[in-house]
């Protein structure tokens, strides 16, 4: 499935392909632990991440 993810400095990342566990991912950001996730090989710092979500084609 492709992805759009919006940074909170108006950059956007368009993920093609990309297959992760929702649940796993939405755990991660939730853990305040963790502070950067591997998004479809970017490495981001998940404060800045805004929005994730699925595009159609």
């Amino acid at each position: 499935m492709d992805y759009q993810v919006l940074l909170n400095n108006g950059q956007v990342i368009n993920l093609k392909n990309a297959e992760f566990d929702t649940i796993a991912f939405t755990a991660t950001l939730n853990d305040q632990k963790i502070n950067f996730v591997n998004i479809g090989g970017y490495i981001l710092n998940k404060h800045i991440i805004v929005s994730v979500v699925p595009v159609t084609e």
